[in-house]
């Protein structure tokens, strides 16, 4: 299968690992592409249950590697994911995991996009859970590769903060919504509730070549959802001509010299997004 796959991530703490996560798996005729953003901890420290890594970036990480493995030779499955969470729950119970409260037990938003090919026109199967985004733009416009601007972002990080922030009923209410979301009830993120994989917010989606697709972290859609630098359609059409990392560099700069987050946002999140170009 002829695709170019391009990837970015950017942590917003300097010694905090990032929590989110973007993969894929190239097949013959075929392709998954994933992105897990993990929840913010809303523990007193960043490292619980592991010495290196809060539990929502282990969950992440873990998550993409089952992933690798789960879906090498067959399409995406919300049977199949079912599984994989409840390997990653009992491997969570052995580390530890029981001796942390429900509503500290990690939870991520992820999109899952399978590509088929066998046919014209693409198919594409989307799997949501939660907020994490998949932006699609069909019209000839040069790829990333025909028209590199690298560009850096500026190395600007943020203290780590206790319940990322957040006290007093935020931190109660965020706690409330956890234990909810840890039995299921009334959101579409993945846990460690095996259930949880069938929350998904599913699409099937026709798609004409040559075709750009990207997905990625809310904390990247911030670009347009939060701070509206710009539509979803004009950001395409960034990534496009210039790259993913043109897509990061306008996020970070506007964050750098602007007053943002709120009492209900944090200043900046971690960003991360993956580019698939389909001539």
């Amino acid at each position: 299968m002829q695709v170019t796959v391009s990837q970015v991530s950017q942590g917003i703490y300097e010694h905090i690992p990032t929590e989110d996560v973007v993969g894929y798996l190239l097949r013959e005729r075929s392709m998954l592409a994933w992105a897990i953003d993990g929840a913010s901890p809303l523990t007193a420290a960043p490292f619980k249950t592991y010495e290196d890594v809060t539990d929502a970036g282990w969950f992440a990480r873990r998550l993409s590697q089952l992933l690798e493995k789960q879906f090498q030779d067959i399409p995406f499955s919300k049977a199949q994911l079912c599984n994989s969470l409840q390997v990653l729950q009992d491997e969570y119970r052995r580390d530890g995991g029981d001796a942390q409260p429900i509503w500290g037990w990690p939870v991520a938003a992820a999109t899952f996009v399978e590509i088929d090919r066998t046919k014209e026109p693409v198919s594409m199967s989307v799997f949501r859970y939660a907020d994490c985004f998949v932006e699609v733009l069909q019209v000839p416009v040069p790829s990333a590769d025909q028209s590199p601007r690298p560009l850096q972002s500026p190395p600007s990080y943020d203290r780590w903060k206790p319940y990322s922030g957040f006290r007093g009923h935020k931190l109660l209410n965020l706690w409330q919504r956890r234990l909810q979301q840890q039995k299921g009830e009334c959101s579409t993120a993945l846990t460690l509730n095996p259930a949880s994989a069938m929350n998904a917010v599913e699409e099937e989606r026709k798609i004409t070549t040559p075709a750009h697709i990207v997905l990625g972290s809310d904390g990247l859609s911030r670009v347009w959802d939060t701070y509206q630098l710009m539509t979803s359609e004009q950001a395409m059409h960034l990534v496009a001509q210039h790259g993913l990392s043109s897509l990061l560099h306008a996020l970070r700069n506007f964050e750098a010299s602007s007053l943002t987050g709120d009492a209900e946002l944090k200043r900046r999140d971690d960003a991360s997004g993956i580019h698939i170009f389909l001539p």
